[in-house]
């Protein structure tokens, strides 16, 4: 057992490594910890968080789950008692002790978040600063489906906790996804008492303040029609707890996505990843063919992470990078082209049927488009294969976009793979 102090509370630790070991190494089913012992030290760990945040620790807590080492944060006067506990546990498998510790620690967060307008006073309820008691009481509001309506003041906080429409719609149709919800029914059927406190005013001048005017819902005979896809090839997502992956998921497909921090790649330069290059620029490149099978509702990527081994066609990908992001995508592979598609009739040309670099997928980031970024990732390839840009290949069918970037590039016609 071994107990260290820090600035604002204990860490108690069971130190179980050595026999843990032994135990795993002679086969015996007592080396990982019981699932109530598991479950009994999350829970205490969870109150003790809590505690000390409420009572103005404002770090961190680094905490692990394995067998080899039981960690508890407890303030300076429960350390004797945890160790206690902690000994107990492992011993004797008591784990009273430390659910008489949890119940020491836990906060009144039923009290704090039920229906109604309370105030909660710093010295009495809370020792953290007030602005800081917030922000926590609005987030564990938050992991309830509530919202706390919560204002801090000088040495107060008032909160008036309610679940809104969309939570409780939410909560009703999809209760899977939403197990922390709280129940809505005290927050429906609750009604405002002259015996509820009143929380003081918000101090205006005189001359900056007017009546607020109602909003007025206005009844309308037709209605638009439905969005049922976003144009970054996302569906319609009627569910809260999915708009955030929309939103990821559309900034991308609008100004490209961002250039990670272990990835070297100076703005304006076309970076060419193969099958072979590092892990970090095969996920960005797959990253980035993503974006246009959404849009395009493709069946896969054109692009691959892979295992690090070469393909066999040479598949690779050219990425131009402007600001830092990812602006634009062009897949690639070799393949012997046989087929002429001339445009307005043009005779097919001299050259031999031979292997090509063939342009699979082009995709511009939707801000901007119709700037050159695709001709620049075209004549990229053709450079990197030390032929004509009116040598590649084309993969087929081309797109109303694609085989306008064709004809502008090779208005004769294109090879077809």
């Amino acid at each position: 057992m071994k107990v260290e102090a820090g600035r604002k509370f204990a860490t108690v630790t069971l130190d179980r490594d050595d026999y843990a070991y032994r135990a795993a190494a002679e086969g015996r089913e007592d080396a990982e910890l019981t699932p109530e012992f598991a479950a009994a030290v999350k829970r205490c760990v969870n109150a003790a968080c809590d505690y000390l945040w409420v009572h103005g620790y404002a770090g961190d807590f680094l905490y692990g789950t394995g067998s080899s080492f039981v960690t508890l944060f407890v303030p300076f006067e429960l350390a004797d008692e945890a160790a206690k506990a902690l000994r107990a546990a492992e011993l004797e498998g008591d784990l009273t002790g430390i659910g008489a510790l949890t119940s020491q620690m836990a906060v009144p967060l039923d009290v704090w978040l039920a229906p109604g307008e309370r105030e909660l006073r710093q010295g009495i309820d809370f020792w953290t600063s007030p602005t800081a008691f917030v922000k926590y009481l609005r987030a564990q509001a938050n992991a309830r489906g509530l919202r706390l309506n919560g204002r801090a003041l000088p040495g107060a906080v008032w909160v008036r906790p309610t679940m809104p429409r969309s939570r409780r719609e939410l909560l009703r149709e999809f209760p899977d996804q939403v197990k922390s919800y709280t129940d809505p029914a005290p927050y429906e059927q609750h009604e405002w008492s002259e015996n509820e406190p009143v929380r003081p005013e918000v101090d205006r001048e005189p001359a900056s303040w007017r009546q607020p005017t109602p909003v007025v819902a206005i009844a309308i005979a037709s209605r638009p029609d439905p969005v049922q896809e976003c144009p970054c090839g996302t569906a319609r997502t009627p569910a809260e707890f999915e708009q955030p992956q929309h939103r990821r998921a559309h900034l991308n497909w609008s100004i490209g996505l961002p250039v990670p921090g272990n990835v070297s790649w100076p703005a304006g330069q076309v970076a060419l990843v193969t099958g072979t290059s590092p892990p970090a620029w095969r996920k960005l490149a797959y990253a980035s063919a993503v974006l246009p099978q959404r849009e395009n509702h493709y069946d896969f990527a054109s692009f691959a992470v892979g295992d690090g081994e070469p393909s066999d066609r040479n598949a690779r990908a050219y990425l131009l990078n402007d600001g830092g992001r990812v602006v634009g995508f062009v897949s690639v592979f070799d393949e012997v082209a046989v087929r002429w598609h001339a445009f307005g009739g043009a005779p097919q040309p001299s050259s031999s049927i031979r292997e090509r670099p063939v342009i699979n997928v082009i995709f511009t980031a939707d801000l901007w488009r119709r700037r050159g970024v695709g001709r620049t990732l075209v004549e990229a390839v053709a450079t990197d294969a030390g032929i004509d840009v009116t040598e590649l290949a084309w993969s087929g069918p081309l797109s109303v976009g694609g085989e306008a970037l064709a004809k502008s590039i090779s208005p004769l016609g294109i090879w077809h793979a």
